[in-house]
């Protein structure tokens, strides 16, 4: 195998027509690794300027030679291997940090938009030109998870919630930023929250082991009235603001809830993960756990792809965990990626892509995968490695933020590969 004049059969495919060569055999040197397969290829199509090229054996990318491949998988130089290539991802490129004056908890992008929490109580809205458009002051502790969207008129709904157990939505539009009306009812501090597509409704998950989901429209005489206890607790001088308790309640996990996201497809799905082990799906309407799925290691961040339909989990022994949630076959660990070296604090899957996702981690790094390689595709870390609390791929960028106070944007353009 280790003989630099063997060949090896290859037939070559691609699921990008305008990259498609022929898929008859030829041979090929079986010590070409990535770089020689995609000189190969390139070689073949003779386009104006190079393309780079990743490629896959039965859906794993090869990052040996093809010779170790063959040996790995004891096969012989006289079997025909079949290549799938695909145009390669570029390395993200950092474009800009923006500053804060404390540690951010969470990121979330939305067009043009960035949004930030932060352990100053402040939720933030920046625009691509790094101007901080707008400080939403409201919570009385520090801020954990942000979220937001767009609504038909062109203006943005934020919602934020923190260690002061409630939730606070804001109205954004061209006259300015307006607190709408706060969501009352955990007993300990929001840790996760999730919006849906439509923005009809949103989720908060909480240490008190409960996740609460809201309508998202200003609280009525039915709901607007809180209970006395918290009631005699405001002070006298604190400005009224419209308050709704009554939220549906999803109820199973034993300990905090950590993290929570929707299905991109049916509105009606939630799925959450917790200090307890589990991976939950819930039915909303009918306020049911449709199915539990358990692991060896703390829940902290949970996504969900309508590509791939795979629960992407990251965890506090530094894995990231890929789920099925509909499978009912007992295998619950579809797949596990490994390469962090300290808590995984968020994932978040590319938006056009089956196969691509980011994580961040407090070991200071920010990783993007592919699920058919077995390590991280690229690394993006600073010198001191200050914890990363958080991370999302929002359109072409991958944005950040922890423990060095600044909103981190890579440029980031995933390829489009959601068949």
């Amino acid at each position: 195998m280790s003989d630099v004049h063997e060949q090896v059969q290859v037939r070559l495919v691609s699921k990008q027509p305008k990259y498609a060569v022929s898929e008859a055999p030829i041979l090929v040197p079986s010590t070409l690794k990535r770089y020689g397969l995609s000189e190969l290829v390139n070689n073949l199509l003779d386009p104006d300027t190079p393309i780079p090229f990743e490629f896959l054996i039965d859906n794993e990318i090869l990052r040996t030679s093809l010779a170790k491949y063959l040996a790995d998988q004891q096969l012989s130089t006289e079997n025909i291997i079949t290549i799938e290539y695909v145009e390669s991802m570029l390395p993200p490129r950092m474009m800009t940090a923006y500053q804060h004056d404390d540690w951010i908890s969470s990121v979330k992008g939305f067009g043009s938009f960035f949004l930030t929490g932060s352990y100053d109580n402040m939720v933030r809205l920046w625009n691509s030109s790094g101007e901080c458009i707008h400080t939403l002051a409201g919570h009385k502790e520090a801020v954990k998870a942000v979220a937001l969207g767009g609504n038909q008129d062109g203006s943005l709904t934020v919602v934020s919630a923190g260690l002061d157990r409630s939730a606070l939505v804001w109205h954004i539009n061209d006259q300015g930023a307006s607190l709408q009306y706060e969501c009352a009812g955990h007993t300990k501090p929001i840790e996760g929250l999730a919006i849906n597509a439509s923005l009809s409704q949103f989720a908060t998950a909480s240490a008190d082991a409960t996740i609460k989901v809201w309508t998202n429209a200003p609280p009525t005489e039915d709901d607007n009235s809180l209970d006395t206890a918290h009631a005699k607790k405001k002070k006298r001088t604190e400005k009224e603001r419209p308050t709704k308790t009554v939220a549906t309640a999803l109820e199973g996990h034993v300990g905090a809830v950590t993290s929570i996201v929707y299905d991109d497809v049916d509105e009606n799905m939630l799925y959450s993960g917790g200090w307890d082990h589990s991976i939950r799906s819930w039915d909303i309407e009918q306020q049911v756990n449709i199915t539990t799925k358990n692991c060896e290691k703390v829940v902290l961040a949970v996504d969900y792809s309508q590509h791939s339909r795979l629960v992407a989990t990251g965890h506090s022994d530094s894995v990231i965990r890929m789920w099925d949630p509909r499978s009912e076959d007992g295998v619950n660990v579809k797949q596990s990626l490994r390469g962090h070296q300290g808590w995984v604090s968020s994932v978040s899957w590319a938006p056009r892509s089956a196969y691509t996702l980011c994580s961040s981690s407090y070991d200071g790094t920010v990783r993007v995968w592919d699920i058919r390689s077995k390590g991280p595709v690229y690394t993006m870390e600073e010198s001191d490695h200050p914890k990363v609390f958080a991370v999302d791929w929002s359109g072409n960028c991958i944005v950040s933020g922890g423990e060095n106070q600044k909103l981190t944007i890579f440029e980031a353009k995933p390829l489009d590969q959601s068949n």
